[in-house]
């Protein structure tokens, strides 16, 4: 009750303000760049009125702060991207985003209403306490968990490293649910992935951080050694690849590239319009490449398959990416808390938003979105995988052809401002 009333205020007080007041060509300017301007003043007074009233009238006490932060909430949810987050989300942001966070080293998603476990790391603490994939996640520190809300199940799991948290675990092939208690660590989560399949090399891609390119070129150099002038060429896998940092992406884009833009961001802020291109040096030296992609390739992951393949550079093969085409900004607050705001629209080296619509494959594979079940994936059980080394060792996977899209010299710094 409490929260829909002081969010149902901070709406009426801070979004009522007339959208007129604001002309598309003041829009991209900073928001403070001349003081605070007629509508502004107007909005912070209602607001000012309403956090008062509420806070003087209401039966339950709330402070400033308190109401402040549901405010902020009701203002950054206006897409399903931005939010509002707190000191401690946001350290666990950061954290993930290094490639390294206090966890207990489990990977997990919705299945059937439950929070299965689709992943325990190798050597973390949740194997060690003996957690497999499969388990089913019923409550944390006692209190049930529910498919419904990862958001706060994540909030649950986390905290400071040498801190203990409870499971209830279900398991098949057990009567009865048990207990087992797991001390969070620093867990470093690879977020790349490679073998040797025979004269292929394979790399999957997890997630993009900032660790993904170096490991990225670690692993061609190691496969193009392990294979030597046999390599026919490399299968890139997308498929459950949520996304992540977009400098990390781009980064990544350029190492199989020669030249050309690889993305363009467009937003109302001058400092979020971005050209990002691709300097000479094709780390794989030209070799073929096949792209696995399905409908859980999401954002940076759909940003590396565009460029890819507008560039014509890869063959493109699984099914529809997930079709996220923006660009979140991070942006800092006193007291450890950060704004996550959706900034730019991002825009393929041909010219395609692939917002909501996804990223069509060259070659359509049906297959479930599970995504590969072991490194390298078992042909025999992974079609799209099958498919990919067919092309590969056939010859019929395409070698580099001229750059798409616009090609001049662009914004040659890589790294986006706050990914």
């Amino acid at each position: 009750m409490t929260l829909r009333l002081a969010t149902l205020a901070a709406l009426c007080a801070l979004l009522a303000a007339p959208a007129a007041n604001v002309s598309p060509a003041t829009a991209a300017e900073p928001a403070f760049s001349g003081g605070i301007q007629a509508g502004e003043a107007e909005a912070v007074e209602r607001f000012v009125h309403a956090l008062r009233e509420i806070r003087g009238r209401y039966i339950e006490p709330m402070s400033e702060r308190e109401l402040a932060d549901i405010a902020i909430r009701a203002m950054a949810g206006r897409d399903r991207w931005s939010a509002y987050v707190g000191p401690e989300e946001y350290s666990t942001m950061r954290a993930e985003n290094d490639g390294a966070f206090a966890g207990l080293g489990i990977r997990y998603e919705p299945q059937d209403g439950r929070v299965r476990i689709t992943e325990a790391l190798p050597g973390s603490p949740a194997e060690r306490v003996g957690l497999r994939t499969g388990d089913v996640i019923l409550a944390v520190d006692h209190r049930p968990v529910d498919a419904k809300e990862l958001a706060a199940v994540r909030h649950m799991l986390s905290g400071p490293e040498g801190t203990a948290v409870s499971l209830t675990v279900r398991r098949d092939g057990q009567a009865a649910p048990f207990d087992v208690s797991v001390v969070r660590e620093e867990i470093k989560v690879p977020s790349v992935k490679h073998a040797a399949v025979g004269n292929v090399g394979y790399i999957r891609i997890l997630k993009f951080d900032r660790r993904t390119h170096p490991a990225v070129a670690d692993a061609i150099r190691s496969l193009r050694a392990r294979i030597g002038p046999d390599l026919r060429g490399f299968v890139l896998d997308l498929r459950n690849n949520p996304g992540g940092l977009v400098h990390s992406s781009v980064k990544v884009a350029d190492a199989f590239l020669e030249e050309g833009t690889i993305l363009t961001a467009r937003g109302r802020d001058p400092e979020a319009n971005r050209v990002y291109t691709a300097r000479a040096g094709d780390e794989t030296g030209g070799l073929p490449l096949v792209v696995l992609v399905n409908g859980k390739s999401a954002s940076a992951a759909e940003i590396l398959a565009g460029a890819l393949k507008d560039h014509r550079r890869a063959v493109i093969l699984g099914s529809k990416t997930f079709g996220k085409g923006v660009i979140q900004s991070i942006i800092p607050f006193d007291g450890g808390s950060a704004l996550k705001l959706t900034t730019a629209r991002y825009f393929t080296p041909a010219g395609h938003s692939i917002h909501e619509v996804g990223i069509t494959p060259d070659e359509a594979v049906s297959a479930e979105d599970t995504g590969p079940a072991s490194v390298p994936p078992q042909a025999a059980q992974d079609q799209p995988f099958a498919r990919a080394l067919s092309l590969l060792t056939a010859g019929s996977a395409p070698r580099p052809q001229r750059a798409a899209g616009r090609s001049g010299s662009g914004d040659e710094d890589l790294s986006a401002r706050r990914p």
